[in-house]
């Protein structure tokens, strides 16, 4: 297995002042939309999924911190036998 060029401590590339937006056709649950449509309170179907999709990619930062944190030492895992999602 090849060795990964991003080293532990390395964050998910940030988005740039501009965001390279492209314009997809994609078959979404309409009912999953809608809810999260109504959850973040956003003004449009695409303003949604923009921040569902940052939500995702926060979630990845956060989890990537604990790892490094527990990764440490000195934190109990108290989750011990949970699957992680």
């Amino acid at each position: 297995m090849a060795a990964s060029s991003r080293t532990p401590r390395q964050a998910l590339p940030k988005a740039s002042a501009k965001p390279a937006l492209r314009r997809k056709n994609l078959n979404i649950d309409q009912k999953k939309l809608n809810l999260v449509h109504s959850i973040l309170g956003a003004r449009t179907e695409t303003e949604a999924v923009d921040q569902a999709l940052d939500i995702v990619l926060f979630r990845q930062e956060l989890v990537r911190g604990i790892r490094r944190i527990a990764g440490s030492g000195g934190v109990e895992n108290v989750f011990d036998g949970d699957r992680e999602p």
